[in-house]
């Protein structure tokens, strides 16, 4: 029970002071995408239909479905379970709309967020895409926590927040078979806070803002291969950039695909990540079915594998 109240004063103080640090700490991009996971964690040019929602909303002008969804489950780190669920049309002509919902945690700690994603092609080959998120967090209603001593009060901390943030993604057709992108993830946000507990002394209101970032990408594909990389990079603070690259290959008339890829930090090459993957479509008249199967691991650190598995549908 000591150790439930220690988790959640800690959660809750980390998130307070996580301005001062500039450190991610809620809604952290921890990779919701099982094709993205499989390429090296490569987003701002990968075409994954309603997934666009989160990686990056210019893509949405390239899925050629009327309707697209995606959804995966999966437990990070064996400890925070996620459910990330996108949803995209093309509907309105030459405006492709979607929606997100990234839900994760427990009555300990939870976060979710919802968004809502726009794209429009300014000029030929030019698209451009906005995403706007609600961010919503709960900490400290797991019961079993609460204690109470004396005139102290509840030394359990719990709380709650609420707050807002805006993704931009621009992406160029440079040739028929090359991309640039730039995407800037919560270019503006606010999160705002509200805590109690600790025997009086975690009480009050606070705002922070979730540290953003911008990726710059780049792509060139033929008939058979495609390769894509990414360089991201913060808006201060002290997380380091990172390089990432994956290729995804095309076995069979678009059916069956490999895929591969590395991330690690630009300038010391530390932080390895690999991923490994498979993919699988099968398009029975006009209804498209996708299964996408990614595996990363990080020799670097113990226990930090992961397999992750993606469904996807789609009506032309």
């Amino acid at each position: 029970m000591k150790n439930k109240v220690l988790i959640s004063a800690t959660i809750i103080l980390q998130f307070a002071f996580g301005k001062l640090s500039s450190i991610p700490g809620a809604f952290s991009d921890v990779g919701y995408s099982a094709k993205s996971i499989s390429m090296g964690l490569v987003q701002s040019n990968l075409n994954n239909g309603a997934m666009g929602t989160i990686l990056n909303p210019a893509n949405l002008l390239n899925d050629s479905g009327t309707h697209s969804i995606a959804l995966n489950s999966f437990k990070l780190r064996n400890l925070d379970n996620y459910l990330v669920l996108a949803y995209s049309t093309n509907l309105i002509e030459k405006i492709p709309l979607g929606i997100m919902m990234v839900s994760s945690g427990d009555d300990i700690w939870s976060e979710t967020q919802i968004g809502l994603s726009a794209g429009y092609r300014i000029l030929e080959g030019l698209n451009v895409g906005l995403t706007t998120k609600l961010f919503n967090v709960s900490a400290g209603n797991n019961t079993d926590g609460q204690l109470q001593i004396g005139d102290s009060g509840e030394l359990q901390v719990s709380g709650s927040g609420i707050g807002f943030g805006l993704d931009l993604g621009i992406q160029y057709q440079v040739a028929e078979n090359q991309n640039v992108a730039l995407v800037f993830k919560n270019l503006l946000n606010s999160v705002s806070y509200s805590s109690s507990g600790g025997g009086g002394d975690a009480g009050g209101d606070y705002s922070e803002v979730i540290p953003g970032q911008y990726t710059l990408g780049y792509s060139v594909s033929s008939e058979s291969l495609s390769l894509l990389v990414d360089i991201v990079d913060g808006f201060g603070g002290e997380n380091p950039a990172e390089f990432r690259m994956g290729s995804e290959w095309n076995l069979y008339k678009e059916m069956l695909f490999i895929r591969s890829g590395f991330r690690l930090e630009l300038m010391t090459g530390d932080n390895k990540m690999y991923g490994l993957g498979t993919g699988f479509n099968v398009n029975p008249g006009n209804i498209g079915l996708e299964l996408n199967l990614g595996y990363f691991f990080r020799p670097e650190f113990v226990d930090m594998n992961e397999l992750r598995l993606e469904f996807g549908f789609k009506m032309k």
